[in-house]
């Protein structure tokens, strides 16, 4: 199923219920994104399965200003517990010089930014080349808008790539062919739409004195400012 056939299906449907209706394709298509990420999110979480595995052989490692390497993820990943949404990193076949499927040997252990001072106060969890680690960073670094991950134990080592594989997520900023079949099983093509009407009717359906546009356009009763006065303490009462 296509882009193009689910979101301009939803757009009728609205157009349809609410003939002043005002939505965009875009509008649609950002709606279409975040509920296909909900319901990918659901579908993994009960079934467990590889249906949205991403896999990269070769993804160039980096080094910031404070000599810490890193990768920038080439596609949004789920945000599962654990960090489950990366399923393994390990070292390039073709640049460690290691025998047989390098994702069979070491993998890069997941952990979280406060628990890695608590990794190098133990010899058995110290991180190093055999025991690498990693933490995700997935909004600012030093300022700026990332979504990386740091990789502990390689520190000395001259590390050029990595090869990765990820429970990959749709990413609506990405959504350029509209003829491109969405990523998800048929069985859930009718929930999306389901949920995404739903939505649209909802947001139809909200009163208008309910926004709030910024203007003020009630007066206030002066009366009320009146009898505030007549009831204020005399200015001896005040004063006791």
């Amino acid at each position: 199923m296509t882009y193009r056939y689910i979101a301009y299906d939803i757009q009728k449907n609205l157009y349809a219920s609410y003939d002043d209706a005002d939505f965009t394709i875009n509008q649609v298509l950002y709606w279409v994104s975040v509920f296909a990420n909900k319901l990918r999110v659901q579908h993994q979480l009960s079934t467990n399965s590889d249906l949205f595995t991403s896999t990269f052989s070769s993804i160039s490692v980096s080094e910031d200003t404070k000599n810490r390497k890193y990768i920038d993820l080439p596609v949004q990943v789920m945000d599962l517990p654990n960090n489950a949404g990366v399923i393994y990193i390990t070292y390039n076949e073709e640049t460690c010089n290691c025998a047989g499927p390098t994702f069979a040997q070491v993998w890069f252990q997941g952990t979280s930014v406060g628990s890695v001072q608590n990794l190098y106060m133990d010899e058995y969890t110290k991180p190093s080349s055999s025991n690498p680690y990693f933490y995700r960073v997935g909004h600012r670094a030093d300022n700026v808008d990332v979504n990386r991950l740091y990789l502990l134990g390689v520190e000395g080592v001259p590390v050029k790539n990595v090869e990765l594989a990820v429970k990959s997520s749709i990413d609506p900023r990405q959504i350029c062919d509209l003829d491109a079949d969405i990523s998800l099983p048929d069985e859930l093509v009718q929930d999306l739409i389901t949920g995404v009407l739903q939505l649209g009717k909802f947001i139809m359906m909200v009163p208008e004195e309910t926004t709030n546009d910024g203007a003020d356009s009630t007066e206030p009763d002066a009366s009320l400012y009146a009898n505030r006065a007549v009831k204020l303490p005399k200015s001896n009462q005040q004063q006791q």
